[in-house]
């Protein structure tokens, strides 16, 4: 049960959300903060705190486990893709070394924070959480946020109050997995609010210190660019004849940023940046984007209505991102070098007729108001 201190703050303070995410990849604690934005926009006089959970319960363990996940995925995907299914065919258990640890550090947190509902952008802290309130320990909803056009077993728990969804797909997949239809919601994958809203080209370019009339690639390797082929893209690109802008975020990793600006430095289309704030404005100044298939990426392309071209996605998840997309019709996924430097002379000299038609198709799939749409149903669940 919850502290006296938590009751109080509950029902005299403020209300309270407390949002959990981790730190694998940029885009579950990015949803998380778009969500807080959203919040803070609807309920101004609310107080969300998002946070990394894993950190929370051990910084040490969260510095290894983002390194060991790092390492899997760039030089072991498959492994990694067996890992994968491998555990979506077994029931998620509280054995977990994660999940045991992370119950008394979040219950802690609970007790001191009094928040009135925990949502939960990864799998992990909403298992926790729900695990708390199955076992008399907190009785705070939770809300899972699925951040991936598909659904993995770490998802599903009986504790769970309310799923927010990317798409009607993944709500077929909780349906068929037993979840009750009247605690889903589809809502989008949450992105900042008011993204790409009241940029042109024109304006980004300007600001951006580019030239006006000369196209733009923009190449985004998610939060950690080293595991996206980045330096085999950039030297594909490199080698085209071609009068373009070519625009690279590697994320954090400032070494590798620091390790590509030295290799293409002789090369003047090519400018680097580490992680950027402003990506709205990237999106609104590229032509096409290249990259992998992170879910909140290509959200927030589809936003912008730009062109993609997803080259070199992460396995399990990310293959299920990809194909979601190239089933619309709304990115091009290729599979080796030669097709994607194709790609991108047909996109920049076709006279605008493929770039037309990949952005026509996947802004088709935005959801711009995702973090709206969520926001909102958590505020009716908590009020």
């Amino acid at each position: 049960m919850l502290s006296i201190s938590a009751r109080h703050a509950q029902t005299y303070g403020k209300t309270r959300v407390l949002i959990l995410g981790a730190a694998y990849g940029a885009g579950h604690l990015q949803a998380g903060l778009a969500l807080q934005a959203a919040l803070a926009h609807i309920r101004p006089e609310w107080e969300v705190k998002t946070c990394n959970f894993v950190e929370m319960v051990s910084p040490a363990f969260d510095v290894f486990s983002r390194k060991f996940y790092l390492f899997m995925v760039r030089h072991f995907p498959l492994c990694y893709q067996w890992f994968y299914h491998l555990t979506d065919a077994v029931k998620p258990r509280k054995g977990y070394l994660l999940d045991r640890f992370g119950c008394r550090r979040l219950q802690g947190f609970v007790d001191e924070f009094g928040p009135r509902v925990v949502v939960a952008t990864f799998p992990t802290p909403g298992r926790v959480a729900a695990t708390l309130k199955l076992e008399g320990k907190s009785q705070v909803p939770v809300v899972m946020v699925i951040t991936d056009h598909t659904v993995h077993s770490e998802w599903i728990h009986p504790g769970v109050d309310l799923y927010l969804v990317p798409d009607e797909g993944v709500r077929e997949m909780l349906l068929k997995r037993g979840i009750s239809s009247h605690i889903i919601r589809v809502s989008g994958i949450p992105i900042r609010p008011g993204f790409a809203d009241n940029l042109n080209q024109t304006a980004a370019r300007h600001h951006l210190g580019l030239d006006e009339k000369v196209p733009v690639v923009l190449l985004v390797g998610g939060g950690n660019g080293r595991v996206t082929a980045m330096e085999e893209i950039c030297a594909g690109l490199s080698r085209l004849r071609l009068g373009m802008q070519v625009l690279v975020i590697t994320g954090e990793d400032v070494t590798y940023r620091e390790r590509l600006c030295s290799k293409f430095e002789g090369d003047p289309r090519f400018r680097f940046y580490g992680f950027v704030n402003n990506m709205a404005e990237f999106m609104t100044a590229a032509d096409v984007l290249i990259t992998k298939a992170g879910a909140l990426t290509l959200a927030e392309a589809a936003s912008a209505g730009l062109p993609v071209i997803i080259y070199r996605c992460l396995p399990a998840q990310e293959e299920a991102n990809a194909l979601y997309y190239a089933q619309h019709r709304a990115a091009l996924q290729v599979r080796n070098q030669e097709e994607l430097l194709l790609s991108v002379e047909k996109i920049l000299l076709d006279r605008g007729e493929l770039a037309a038609s990949l952005s026509a198709a996947i802004r088709k799939l935005a959801r711009p108001r995702a973090a709206f749409d969520a926001a909102c149903a958590i505020a009716e669940l908590v009020e």
